[in-house]
């Protein structure tokens, strides 16, 4: 769940893209895991849902393990874009970690390869010349 205020807003980089409300010092949690409010699907119970609910959970979920089970975001963290040179650490699963001051205004962004175990598929993330 996303920690610090942050608002939605059309994204440059895909859509719509989440932005912080006021200045996030580096080293700041802007992200943290909670059971409340990141949901934890198994691939079974994945499967058993209807075509549509499963693709807005895949398209709002990550999946650290390309076999394991999904994590669905249902907070505003959500709408986090991929970027090559990403302000937010997601290292560690459960902490989304700032990696610079991220002024006010400013659009939050993560390493998709921190975060899913299958992007080899996403063409946006393979073709963005970063080694694995």
């Amino acid at each position: 769940m996303i920690v610090i205020p942050c608002s939605i807003a059309p994204s440059r980089i895909h859509g719509t893209g989440v932005f912080a409300s006021s200045f996030v010092a580096k080293g700041a949690v802007i992200w943290k895991f909670d059971p409340r409010f990141d949901i934890v699907i198994s691939p079974e119970a994945f499967d058993a849902l209807p075509e549509g609910v499963r693709d807005d959970v895949e398209n709002y979920s990550y999946r650290p393990d390309a076999k394991g089970p999904y994590i669905f975001e249902s907070t505003l963290g959500r709408y986090m874009n991929h970027s090559p040179r990403p302000n937010v650490d997601y290292s560690q699963h459960d902490l989304g970690i700032a990696l610079c001051d991220i002024p006010a205004g400013e659009e939050l962004t993560c390493d998709y390869r921190q975060i899913l175990g299958d992007w080899q598929h996403l063409d946006h993330v393979a073709k963005d010349g970063r080694a694995e």
